[in-house]
């Protein structure tokens, strides 16, 4: 007799996260039938694509074994520059900004990964540091002062915020080709499936010819990397940035997204899918808060509460699994 497939964990709880997603948009779309109405819907869908392409970012270095929590702070950072590039650089396109964005991620990522690698630091620890280092170069480079730029001048870098195409945010398509590419990567190339061998376990991938270090940096500037465009798509979004606040908190959300998503703090599992169902969570329920009329004050501790809500249920579910 032929058993049923067992499902592996990682795609049970996006199934699960999947049903409590539907459940969220139906409740909250009874109770309040603004919610449903088509601009309200297209901001969801826009903040999501923002969110999801932080988390999936973070979930990249969370699969190896690592974590960013810089991500926030380098999104206000990479915001601060691509405007302060629109506002000085006359005649400058929209290419020239992304591609200006997509290097200071490279360098980023670079520096985060060889600190870690060559240095052996904890990654914990050099992020930390980065978060703050990054938002100190925000304030300096604007004295502190809100940087916005004129839709007529850049009406391309306007479109890609608040535009749509065929009833869809622009951030939203972005957010689908990062994550076929993504996907791909994890999925079908071997350093993709690298990245799960090094964070399931990182000696025997070494001694199994994977190269660790190289990996491991490769990841960071992958984060970095998503993490600016996600920055280029919500200056474009707002048309300002506030240097003291852009992106603050940003680095929790995304790793929220990332374990709810199914991505084990201690590496090696995950699903891209699941990390985009994960930030679709979290934003509805901020929608949720407020279109039920609960304080906002309570969003932070609802998102605290999720995450504890996550890890504890992967501890116990690591070691109900046999070893």
């Amino acid at each position: 007799m032929i058993r049923p497939r067992r499902l592996d964990d990682v795609t049970v709880q996006v199934l699960v996260l999947s049903a409590i997603l539907l459940v969220l948009v139906v409740a909250t779309g009874l109770a309040n039938a603004n919610f449903f109405r088509p601009v309200t819907l297209r901001g969801v869908v826009r903040d999501t694509a923002i969110l999801g392409l932080l988390a999936l970012g973070q979930a990249v270095v969370i699969l190896s074994g690592g974590i960013d929590l810089s991500v926030g702070s380098v999104l206000g950072f990479a915001g601060v520059v691509g405007l302060l590039l629109a506002n000085r650089v006359e005649g400058i396109s929209l290419w020239a900004i992304a591609a200006a964005l997509v290097l200071l991620g490279v360098v980023i990522g670079l520096a985060h990964g060889l600190l870690i690698c060559l240095l052996d630091l904890q990654p914990f620890l050099v992020t930390l540091c980065s978060l703050l280092v990054f938002r100190g170069f925000s304030r300096a480079l604007t004295g502190d002062r809100i940087v916005s730029f004129d839709p007529e001048s850049h009406p391309a870098l306007a479109a890609i915020g608040q535009g749509s195409w065929l009833g869809l945010p622009i951030p939203a398509y972005v957010l689908l080709a990062v994550l076929a590419v993504l996907g791909f990567f994890l999925q079908f190339t071997v350093p993709g499936r690298y990245l799960f061998a090094l964070g399931a376990n990182a000696e025997a991938a070494r001694f199994s010819g994977v190269p660790v270090k190289r990996l491991r940096v490769a990841s960071y500037v992958l984060c970095s990397v998503v993490t600016v465009l996600a920055a280029l798509l919500e200056a474009g979004s707002i048309g300002s940035v506030t240097p003291s606040t852009a992106g603050s908190t940003y680095e929790m959300y995304a790793i929220t997204a990332a374990v709810l998503g199914g991505c084990s703090l201690r590496g090696g599992k995950g699903s891209v899918i699941g990390v985009i169902i994960g930030a679709a969570v979290l934003r509805v329920l901020r929608s949720s808060v407020i279109f039920l009329d609960i304080s906002t004050y309570w969003t932070l501790a609802v998102t605290g509460l999720v995450l504890l809500a996550a890890v504890v249920t992967d501890a116990l579910v690591r070691r109900r699994r046999p070893s």
